[in-house]
């Protein structure tokens, strides 16, 4: 499954979903997103501009959920 392009402000979303809270803010534009487990996600979170697919990619597999299950999510946000 390909896929589609989303912004940070999208993925940020997300993340509230999989029961993540935002941390901190590191230099610049990326945020540091935690959860009870310890577990530490952080992504650059430009409002308008499109993640790049390998960088998805690489979040995807940290959060280790499937494509399809990335999909659902971004569905229901």
């Amino acid at each position: 499954m390909k896929l589609t392009n989303i912004t940070g402000r999208e993925l940020m979303k997300i993340l509230k979903k999989l029961e993540f809270y935002f941390d901190r803010q590191n230099r610049g534009n990326h945020r540091i997103f935690k959860n009870d487990k310890g577990e530490i996600i952080v992504i650059s979170a430009y409002k308008k501009k499109v993640l790049k697919p390998g960088l998805l990619n690489g979040i995807l597999n940290q959060l280790n959920i499937s494509k399809d299950e990335f999909v659902r999510l971004r569905d229901m946000v």
